[in-house]
């Protein structure tokens, strides 16, 4: 689950899920939107409502049901509890214990590393965790630094088990998982076994023991060749738990140890100190907590909604100062197939101010249609020009809330700008049903730099830049999203008849005919699929992403 804190719901957000009442954005994940929610006899629940994508996959449902059957029967200490789910409502749903704290991503991104006890205890609830999921002949999949909250109480897993539903609907070119913390054999899509998982948790606890990711960062491709077959960099991570972790994190299954191993070393560390965290930490849970309760006070008041957009129809005067498109990415031609503390919650004051923030309808509250734009004025997507003033932009708050709305696997009502390559169609980015014809893009991730996006522009991945606000940014990294019969912009092939790709023509969304394009394109291609090798007779092949692109010239 993405996010760093609770939001106020949309206007477009459902007021329940099942018997469930929302109350506030948790943030979303792969599966897709999560949100705060609570029972009729007040129990608090993450509910996660699923993507559009894995719901109109009749596999993904079967596979969803028969996971939850499953996941409902894990009842260990360091898990999430799986409470509810319907897997036959439109859009099917699941319901799991709510833990009030941040991911340890999100809290080693922010605070550092752990120490070594701190580590210890972490593993040791980990491992203990793990431990019930594999009793009830689970395996997770997807156990990474995302996937565990820090509570007051110690640290949770959440998610297990979904992954292997979510692996339906991803056909031939999505592997299931999180590069980096997947294991060699899981990159080889064969039948995984609890070793799996115990190489996911050697890879989180050298996350929280060095803030940094074992394998590295980068494309999944270059991600999944450190994992099968270089060594981890495991700089930095305690001598007392260094062989135990380095074993976890063998390429070989049979060579890695158990979790009843990882919890005998990882206990004997902590003796009877528990799970002791270093303040800052303490401090991320404690404002958790604390926000939790304005949102649960807020509830039944209409305060916890965020206000509805404007409707005036006014539009704020066009931020100037936009960097310059980045240069044209290279092209391609065609190719053959080629993350217990008992933390009180910090005060009144603490609460009160976060209650000030919520009433306000400041950041958090915006709705996305508030900053639609009907114009085609283009953003830059490059970086910062150096001879640009180190002054944060005059942006207006409804541009800035746009961009600060959009959340991970969000789909966007934009393009590319085929006149000013780099540029987006529209003002502010707008989120849309992900169904919906003019759903271009998918939100793959949100970040502070341009670099945190990884951008392969050739497989149709970029990212859009908001303006400068009190000297931040916020960059969406985003993908682009085809559909069988539309259309993109292209460039002339290295010979008559053929036609090249390129990373600003894969962001364009063009009408279907010939006529004259903008100067830097030469054809109109009609997208036909993407496979895993092969593509339809009569369609230009391109590699892409794992698989390759098709389209015709129109």
């Amino acid at each position: 689950m993405a996010g760093t804190g609770l939001r106020a719901l949309r206007a477009a957000d459902p007021e329940r899920v099942g018997p469930y009442r929302l109350l506030a954005r948790l943030g979303a994940g792969g599966m897709g939107q999560v949100y705060l929610g609570r029972s009729q006899g007040r129990r608090l629940v993450a509910v996660k409502v699923v993507h559009p994508h894995f719901a109109d996959n009749a596999l993904f449902r079967r596979r969803f049901t028969k996971e939850i059957a499953a996941a409902r029967r894990i009842m260990g200490f360091y898990t999430a509890q799986v409470i509810d789910a319907d897997a036959e409502a439109e859009p099917p749903w699941l319901a799991t214990e709510y833990i009030a704290g941040p991911s340890l991503q999100d809290a080693v991104e922010e605070n550092g590393a752990l120490p070594e006890v701190s580590l210890a205890a972490l593993g040791a609830g980990l491992a203990e965790g793990l431990r019930a999921v594999h009793e009830q002949n689970v395996i997770h999949r997807d156990l990474k630094p995302g996937n565990v909250l820090l509570a007051r109480d110690g640290p949770r897993i959440i998610d297990f088990g979904i992954a292997r539903a979510m692996d339906a609907p991803t056909q031939s070119l999505t592997l299931m998982g999180t590069p980096g913390y997947m294991s060699p054999e899981q990159f080889l899509g064969g039948d995984l076994e609890p070793s799996s998982d115990v190489f996911c948790l050697a890879a989180v606890l050298a996350y929280a023991a060095t803030g940094r990711h074992p394998f590295g960062e980068g494309p999944s491709e270059a991600l999944g060749y450190r994992v099968r077959y270089e060594d981890p960099d495991l700089t930095g991570v305690p001598a007392s738990l260094l062989p135990l972790i380095a074993a976890g994190l063998e390429k070989d299954p049979d060579d890695r140890p158990a979790t009843g191993d990882f919890l005998d070393r990882c206990s004997a560390l902590v003796a009877d100190e528990g799970m002791s965290l270093p303040k800052p930490f303490t401090t991320m849970i404690a404002s958790r907590v604390a926000e939790t309760e304005v949102f649960t006070r807020k509830a039944g008041t209409g305060e916890h909604r965020a206000p509805p957009p404007s409707r005036d129809g006014k539009r704020p005067p066009a931020d100037r100062s936009q960097s310059p498109p980045k240069p044209v990415p290279g092209e391609r031609s065609p190719a053959k197939a080629g993350v217990a503390v008992v933390a009180g919650v910090a005060g009144v004051a603490l609460v009160a101010l976060l209650m000030a923030v919520v009433g306000n309808g400041d950041s958090k509250g915006s709705d996305n249609d508030a900053a639609a734009s009907t114009s085609k004025t283009s953003r830059s997507t490059g970086p910062a020009s150096e001879g640009g003033s180190a002054r944060p932009s005059p942006t207006p708050d409804h541009t800035w809330k746009a961009f600060n709305e959009i959340s991970v696997n969000d789909c966007l009502s934009a393009s590319g700008n085929p006149w000013n390559p780099g540029g987006w169609l529209g003002d502010v980015p707008r989120a849309v049903p992900c169904g919906e014809s003019d759903a271009y893009l998918r939100v793959t991730r949100v970040g502070k730099t341009s670099s945190a996006c990884g951008s392969k522009p050739l497989d149709g991945e970029s990212y859009w830049e908001s303006p400068a606000h009190g000297g931040d940014r916020i960059y969406l990294c985003v993908e682009r999203q085809f559909r069988k019969g539309e259309c993109f912009l292209g460039k002339q092939g290295s010979r008559p008849g053929l036609a090249a790709i390129s990373g600003y023509g894969l962001m364009t969304a063009w009408r279907c005919g010939k006529g004259d394009l903008p100067k830097e394109y030469a054809h109109v291609l009609r997208f036909t699929g993407y496979y895993r090798s092969r593509c339809p007779k009569g369609s230009l092949t391109w590699d892409f992403r794992r698989g390759v692109l098709c389209a015709r010239i129109v």
